[in-house]
């Protein structure tokens, strides 16, 4: 029995065991946190709005021109001006976009500047027109500010 007490060699099986257990540990928790940040990175990439904003600038073009057509006829029929006309006109779609988008819990306001005739033009007609557009949410907040519009024939 007195030999029993003399054999240290099972206290570095033991310290060795030890060793293993906190590095296994450690793996583990370092793969953990590995995975979670890879699974944060991949939402806040997909949380950002870049499809809601592309899709606020290509309607914003899209009424720009129709709205400088709407200007236009105006002016020829009416003697109504082409910025009193285009005015209007984008002023109506920044009420309507600012309701569509409050209601996704977002602030959109496309703010109309100015407009500028074609270079080349005899007729009067309008080349650019001139807007502001900003795009707010709870993450993100996105300006343009002049955003050109080509918008000639």
């Amino acid at each position: 029995m007195e030999g029993l007490k003399n054999d240290t060699s099972g206290q570095w099986i033991l310290l060795s065991g030890l060793a293993i257990a906190i590095a296994l540990v450690t793996i583990a928790v370092l793969l953990n946190q590995a995975n979670l940040n890879g699974y944060y990175s991949a939402d806040t990439a997909i949380g950002f709005p870049k499809d809601d904003i592309r899709e606020l600038k290509l309607q914003t073009h899209e009424v720009a021109g129709i709205a400088a057509d709407i200007a236009y006829s105006e002016n020829q029929t009416s003697n109504q001006s082409i910025d009193v006309g285009l005015s209007t006109v984008m002023d109506s779609y920044n009420e309507q976009v600012q309701v569509l988008y409050a209601a996704h819990g977002e602030f959109v306001d496309v703010e109309y500047m100015k407009y500028t005739r074609e270079n080349n033009s005899t007729n009067n007609s309008i080349g650019q027109v001139w807007v502001n557009v900003t795009f707010l949410n709870a993450d993100t907040s996105y300006s343009s500010k002049p955003e050109i519009i080509e918008v000639g024939p």
